[in-house]
């Protein structure tokens, strides 16, 4: 549904919605007044107007899934969630997929307000002598105009008592698909989460998937890499893909381990041998640690998603005091490399998120999974450090413990 406030209580849709859903009534078991905020609440979490032709489609969803899931045993994952039994190789941590967008249409709207305008970037808003709420947008070049009581949740105080929309101006996502938010507000967060997990679907085959989670479920989930678990997770075999559901996945997320053997779910994973694992399924990532530098430059032409690299080296500091970001920060090494002490080169600064649990001492052995990132200083460009997605620990020594300040970024570890 558009953000926009509605002017009064009643969904403004056409017949044939209103038909359809006095229709589909006695199949779903619900009033009018019920079906409609369920209507209005669909048409929400897919940020489209209650008047898009496209509701009808999701209405039609809805109830189908509705009747199967009335037809099919309480406990039938047969519906869209799936059980997942596997092990996360790599987990992002959550971010504010608006957060960039919303800045962004800020940035422009102060820039030019009349080029943010004109270009879809953002709507913007004024109050009129009524105290009502004008509101102004331009869609695909066309200037449309409407007055409602409320801002719209997100609107932002601009200049001369008027106030900004953030707009969603992709027309067509990369892979040609449209959008449908196009030209719709923003929502004030959307959080995501990322990450590589590997393992099987119902008892399948184990492969390796793309895994994303939305919304605050994804911030509260924080399993731990390279532990075996059991979850439930909507799967695409076409794409590769697990996402997570609602709560619904959160709240099923159990670790192997935590099971008794007894149990039907459980399975013994001894033999598994992760460094195998990492060697023969993720062999175009792995890369020496010394090489760093060379594979950040040649891996930016890669999609995001396969951009990451797996590494390896031995713990020779680390700082517990979370930078500014939340990140603690570990530096490796590579003992059988020969180090460069004139141009300090041989130590990599590895970041490691909040949710990724640092057990472990320095003189420990590590694998690390994530993104490289490089600064450039003055023309300069600074030694690539690796934003850490997954952890694992080869040869435990000691435990964390306090052995340097706390630091910006921008560290230098000498």
């Amino acid at each position: 549904m558009d953000n926009f406030e509605k002017e009064n209580e009643v969904i403004k849709m056409n017949e044939k919605m209103k038909n359809e859903m006095e229709k589909s009534l006695q199949y779903i078991g619900m009033t009018l007044e019920e079906a409609t905020e369920k209507y209005e609440s669909i048409c929400a979490e897919n940020n489209i107007e209650t008047t898009d032709d496209f509701g009808l489609a999701l209405w039609r969803t809805f109830v189908g899934q509705h009747r199967r899931s009335q037809n099919k045993p309480q406990n039938d994952s047969g519906s869209l969630t799936k059980k997942v039994f596997g092990f996360f190789v790599a987990l992002d941590a959550p971010r504010d997929s608006m957060a960039w967008k919303r800045r962004r249409a800020g940035e422009e709207y102060r820039r030019d307000s009349d080029n943010a305008l004109e270009n879809g970037i953002v709507a913007v808003a004024t109050q009129n002598a009524l105290g009502k709420w004008v509101i102004s947008r331009y869609h695909k070049g066309e200037y449309q105009e409407k007055t409602v009581t409320n801002l719209p949740n997100g609107a932002e105080e601009g200049v001369d008592d008027q106030y900004y929309i953030p707009l969603d101006d992709t027309e067509r996502y990369g892979n040609g698909g449209e959008n449908k938010g196009y030209g719709k507000p923003l929502p004030v967060e959307l959080y995501r989460r990322q990450g590589l997990f590997y393992g099987s679907v119902e008892g399948g085959e184990n492969q390796m998937w793309a895994f994303s989670y939305k919304n605050q479920p994804a911030v509260e989930f924080e399993p731990s890499t390279f532990e075996w678990l059991h979850m439930l997770a909507i799967p695409s075999e076409e794409r590769g893909a697990l996402y997570g559901m609602t709560d619904v996945t959160k709240a099923s997320m159990i670790y192997n381990s935590a099971l008794e053997p007894e149990n039907s779910d459980h399975r013994n994973m001894g033999s598994f041998n992760f460094e195998d694992f990492l060697v023969n399924e993720l062999t175009s990532h792995l890369v020496p640690l010394v090489e760093i530098d060379r594979a950040h430059i040649e891996r930016q032409a890669l999609p995001y998603n396969e951009r990451f690299i797996v590494t390896d080296g031995v713990v020779c500091n680390m700082n517990m005091t979370p930078t500014k970001n939340g990140n603690r920060i570990l530096n490796i090494t590579d003992l059988n490399a020969e180090f460069d002490y004139d141009e300090g080169n041989g130590v990599v600064t590895c970041w490691i998120p909040a949710h990724i649990e640092i057990d472990f001492g320095i003189g420990s052995s590590v694998i690390v999974i994530g993104n490289t990132s490089q600064r450039t200083i003055d023309g300069e460009s600074e030694p690539a450090t690796i934003n850490t997605t997954g952890l694992y620990v080869l040869d435990r020594k000691g435990s964390a413990v306090e052995v340097s300040q706390a630091v910006e970024e921008d560290y230098d570890w000498f």
